[in-house]
This record gives structure tokens, sequence and C-alpha cells, in this order.
């Protein structure tokens, strides 16, 4: 089943020198699916996968996300669609420092309003499930890259989303670290059914996807 149509995308940037980082660009993602979206620097990798999240607005065309455009909804429909459709990894983990590992895997369900309780046994869940249970009163400063790594992963999922977004997930983290969280990442994603896309350039994610697609440079 199609969980994601992408129909006539266009992304052009009118500043200085105007970009068209993406143009004319069609693709369909089914439920479920873990796929890489690959392509040189400038390419439109990180502007396709922030128009799919929600947080960039497509100069024109559609994106299609189980059947709602969201390039038509209001600004406070798509927030919600933010918090309760989409969690986003970044490559430098977007932790809040002053939090500890507990409350930054919160703060997304205190976001949603959900009850002290629920919160509490879902981030137990996640932080033993991707096992940083013994990091819960840490500062991410106080943990390594790869462990920062597996908090960003629980907080994408903390609300429960269908569709995880992962932007360079491993571009910051040695070859052993690396390979931990893209397992921990792509398991924890078929075991909670989630569609996953990837943004990257490491051919070692590319070799574990199930499908690529590959973005030519951005035209000025």
């Amino acid at each position: 089943m199609k969980q994601i149509e992408l129909e006539s995308l266009y992304k052009i940037f009118t500043e200085k020198v105007e970009t068209v980082a993406l143009q004319d660009f069609n693709e369909s993602i089914e439920k479920g699916e873990v796929v890489a979206i690959a392509g040189p620097s400038g390419s439109g990798k990180t502007t396709l996968l922030s128009c799919i999240g929600g947080v960039l607005r497509p100069t024109s065309g559609k994106i299609l996300v189980d059947g709602v455009d969201i390039t038509k909804l209001p600004d406070s429909d798509l927030t919600n669609y933010r918090r309760d459709t989409v969690g986003l990894i970044y490559q430098d983990f977007n932790l809040i420092d002053q939090f500890t590992v507990f409350e930054n895997v919160s703060l997304p369900m205190l976001i949603a309003n959900k009850s002290s309780s629920e919160v509490q046994e879902r981030v137990n869940m996640l932080l033993d499930s991707l096992e940083i249970e013994r990091y819960a009163k840490t500062f991410p400063l106080y943990i390594s890259g790869g462990e920062r790594q597996r908090v960003a992963i629980a907080v994408a999922l903390a609300n429960d989303p269908s569709i995880i977004l992962a932007d360079e997930p491993t571009g910051n983290l040695d070859l052993e670290a690396r390979e931990k969280v893209l397992n921990l990442l792509i398991n924890k994603g078929k075991e909670f059914n989630k569609t996953i896309i990837l943004a990257t350039h490491d051919p070692f994610i590319l070799e574990r996807v199930e499908r690529i697609i590959y973005l030519s440079k951005a035209k000025r």
C-alpha cells in the first residue's frame, strides 16, 4: 500500500541565486518500506526529506501522506502532522543538552499532552528497547555519539509516528557505532512497522536499504 506519493514536486529557493532544489519530482513509497534518498551534496536530499516531514513547504506539487495532501494543510494541522505522523532524526542528534536523556525522550509526548503515566511507561520501554536505559538520568554531553544517536531514535519514536525520516543519521559516528545504530534503526522500524526514509551518501546504508531513490544535483 502506498503511504507517500510525491507528484510534480518543485522546491525553488530564491535568495541571491535562484536554486531549483527539486524539479518535477515524482515518487511513491510503500507503507513499511526502508528507502534511501541518495545523491551528491546539493542534490536536494535534505530538502526532499524536509518537504515530506512538513518542515518545508514545496513551491508547487503534491505530497500525499495516507491520501492527505499535506501541502494544503494550514499551519496548525501541519504542526500536528509533524508531531504525530513523522519522527525526525538528524546527523547532529538535535538533543537538548540541558535535559537528561529521559527528559529529551519525554518532550515530544509532553507537547502532545500525554499523561505522565503514559510518558513514563513509553519512555522506559523505548530506552530499554534501545539499550540505553542506564543513561536515563544522564545529560547527552556525557554519552558517546552512538548513544546520543540512540537517544535521537527514541525521541523520533516517542509519539509512535508511522514515518521515520533520518538525515545522514550515521554521519557523525565511527564505524562500530554506525553499524550498531543502523541495525537498531532498521530493526526497530520493522518491529514497530514504520516507514523509514534515510537521506544519505553513506555506502554502508545504501547496502542495507530495500530501495534507493537517486537525486541529481540541484540546478541554478
